[in-house]
């Protein structure tokens, strides 16, 4: 019969900064800074047709439905949703949805509004022209 002989290991600095950096621990939360849902198209600036389509993309770290609005911007400064362009849009990490725009004037105080279902988390794009 065998018998197996152990063999003496020297841990080191090195292999304990090793094993310390292997270390599982809680996954680090999210930054304050970072929104829960945030529009990432249509770019400030960008410009689409009046009842024409609009592609808009997202991200939703909420995991809860979105919905796509159409606002325009007050002179105060806030928004007032005109259309929902895109409803149910999706709960995924990562959205995107061909908005249909609504027939209204042309301007360049549009905005595009990505919101949970439940008005918990939003965001609004920067300001968007919209051509006859």
């Amino acid at each position: 019969m065998r018998t197996a002989k152990a063999k003496g290991i020297a841990v080191g600095a090195a292999t304990t900064v090793a094993a310390g950096a292997l270390a599982v621990g809680p996954a680090a939360a999210p930054s304050a800074a970072d929104p829960a849902v945030k529009v990432t198209t249509p770019a400030a600036g960008a410009s689409a047709k009046v009842a024409g389509s609009l592609l808009v993309q997202w991200s939703n770290t909420t995991g809860k439905e979105v919905d796509v609005w159409l606002s325009a911007r007050t002179p105060s400064g806030s928004h007032d949703r005109l259309s929902l362009v895109a409803p149910k849009a999706g709960s995924k990490k990562a959205g995107e949805a061909l908005a249909t725009l609504p027939t209204v004037p042309p301007g360049t105080s549009y905005t595009v509004e990505v919101a949970t279902q439940d008005g918990g988390e939003s965001d609004v794009s920067g300001p968007l022209s919209l051509v006859g």
